[in-house]
């Protein structure tokens, strides 16, 4: 009888009269990680708009097009754009190398380029991620929006240099 008693104070002991709520932590620990508008509003850096020349150079550049308009989603907060496959990624950034202008095929251009392609896929990599910290992705994202930045104004400066009209002295002997 002892024995019997025993086995049912374990068991009343063992099973809890209240179902035990959801650890709040790790819901926080979710909304820590989600990006946000206001994360990125935080972020330092200048960012600039094409000139009316760059502008019209770039009109038919597709890939540069749909690259604006996904780093315009980005500033909303939406990685939907980085959170695809590497092989879909570096097909976007080849096709994006290809249809570039002639027009703004120069040293410095080229390797703006090169560094967006490599924020971009950096980009991707993190953000593809469970266990990134929040930190870690708004570092990348800070980036990747100095590169377009820095793109955007070395093609400014392309068109401003060709734009002046600068004369040699002449030599007199």
């Amino acid at each position: 009888m002892k024995q019997l008693f025993l086995i049912f104070t374990i068991i009343f002991i063992g099973c809890k009269s209240e179902p035990e709520a959801a650890d709040p932590t790790s819901d926080n620990q979710e909304d820590s990680f989600a990006i946000s508008v206001e994360d990125i509003a935080k972020i330092d850096y200048i960012d600039y708009a094409l000139s009316p020349d760059s502008a019209e150079a770039i009109l038919d550049w597709q890939r540069f097009q749909e690259l604006q308009s996904n780093m315009e989603l980005l500033k909303n907060g939406n990685l939907s754009f980085f959170r695809v496959e590497k092989k879909i990624m570096e097909q976007f950034i080849s096709e994006l190398k290809m249809q570039q202008p002639p027009i703004l095929l120069s040293a410095a251009i080229r390797s703006r380029m090169t560094v967006l392609e490599t924020d971009l896929l950096r980009l991707q990599d993190l953000s593809n991620l469970d266990n990134i910290t929040k930190e870690i992705l708004l570092n990348a994202i800070k980036e990747l929006l100095i590169a377009d930045a820095n793109l955007k104004l070395q093609i400014n400066k392309k068109f401003e240099k060709e734009a002046q009209q600068i004369q040699l002295p002449v030599r007199t002997e």
